[in-house]
């Protein structure tokens, strides 16, 4: 068990006013004890907490938290609540939600849900005023408490897998969805517990999902998709059949079209940066002046696609990836493509005139007959690349790379 940080007081007066406060580490609650009746010159019975609570469970000590030392002085037990004389009365200070043998503290809460234990903050779980997980650990006469377990923590008998999704949806407000989670049912735990803003955010995600999976969608249809969206929701299309729909000049950032049907579908000018375009297919797509900073698009198949004058530059460190994309055929002239990761594609019969590919990584790409006229090749890796037939003419590269490849 990783130590903690924790800053003792004899007395719950000495704690307010700052007054010969002593900071400790320890890794359990034994050696904690030891440590306050080191530094105070007594021993140390108990522990509490400034509301009253007892410290009987280390895993409930988090770093920073201030404690109240119980001392024996002379074989008697050191009054704790000496603070009353200076008028800081401790029963006063109790929190009304603390139980004895509970693990509630005053602003941290512990949940067994489905098995699972969770720790949070009191303030995470009322950030959502109308929803259950509010009502239950709200004060006031409205609130009510689960049973708790042998440790202390909240029974909820529902899935831990969907509730910890939810929990970092009221943390942060943004719903990540990890590899294989059911958005279906992710939903409907999130309206077991009353989160209505996460209801209205996952109802469009499923019904994204569903339209990915029956047959092909309009413009229309999709955009409707695009406008019921929140601007901090990733629109997840995967398995979408797009193809032939003219989708041009939209904001499309952030959609996860991996697995998608984008064959002969017009992007021109479209905003595709940070898109998931995985095993994408392409076929024919038209996306002639198209952002795609930061996509992600390894074995997408572009073959025969126009791609004139995309940006695919390198934008905060986050490179364009497109290993193993199938581009023969493709016309890209005039792109920007420095810092591109190209490994092992396939550009045979390409065209990439006047293409900027300064430190793109080419290693062990197929460039057979691609036409790299013009081009700026400098710091550019094409160790192992497939050179047959490809035309450098009047590239711009250092000599010993015009010298290689002429």
């Amino acid at each position: 068990m990783s130590s903690k940080r924790v800053t003792l007081f004899r007395s719950l007066h000495h704690s307010v006013q700052r007054l010969d406060g002593k900071a400790v580490l320890a890794d359990n609650l034994q050696s904690l004890m030891d440590r306050a009746g080191e530094k105070f010159d007594d021993k140390a019975l108990r522990l509490v907490t400034i509301h009253g609570g007892v410290i009987d469970d280390f895993s409930l000590v988090q770093n920073d938290d201030v404690l109240i030392a119980e001392l024996e002085v002379d074989g008697s037990k050191a009054n704790v609540s000496t603070a009353q004389s200076a008028n800081f009365p401790l029963h006063k200070c109790v929190s009304h939600d603390y139980q004895p043998g509970a693990s509630f503290r005053s602003n941290w809460i512990r949940l067994n849900v489905g098995g699972r234990i969770f720790a949070t903050s009191r303030e995470t779980l009322l950030s959502d005023p109308n929803s259950m997980l509010a009502r239950m650990f709200g004060s006031g006469e409205d609130g009510w408490h689960s049973t708790t377990d042998s440790t202390g923590a909240y029974l909820i008998d529902r899935s831990p897998e969907y509730f910890e999704l939810l929990l970092n949806f009221l943390r942060h407000g943004r719903l990540l969805f990890d590899h294989g989670v059911n958005a279906k049912g992710v939903l409907e735990e999130a309206r077991f517990y009353g989160l209505a803003k996460a209801v209205e955010s996952l109802e469009t995600i499923v019904q994204t999902e569903e339209c990915a999976l029956s047959n092909k969608i309009t413009r229309a249809e999709f955009l409707k998709l695009i406008a019921c969206t929140s601007s901090s929701t990733n629109l997840r299309c995967q398995g979408i059949d797009l193809a032939g729909v003219n989708l041009a000049n939209l904001d499309l950032k952030n959609i996860n079209f991996k697995y998608a049907n984008l064959s002969k579908c017009v992007l021109t000018c479209c905003d595709l940066s940070h898109c998931n375009l995985e095993k994408t297919q392409m076929k024919g797509a038209v996306l002639d002046g198209a952002i795609l900073q930061c996509a992600y698009m390894p074995r997408a198949n572009l073959e025969g696609a126009s791609l004139r004058n995309c940006n695919f530059d390198a934008a905060y460190e986050s490179k364009v990836n497109l290993e193993g994309a199938i581009l023969k055929g493709a016309c890209l002239d005039s792109s920007q493509m420095n810092g591109v990761n190209l490994r092992l594609a396939s550009l045979k019969g390409a065209s990439m005139k006047l293409c900027g590919l300064r430190f793109a990584d080419m290693a062990g790409t197929d460039l057979e007959n691609c036409d790299l006229t013009n081009s700026d090749l400098r710091d550019a890796n094409l160790r192992g690349a497939n050179l047959t037939g490809a035309n450098f003419s009047d590239i711009v590269a250092p000599l010993h790379m015009s010298q290689t490849v002429n």
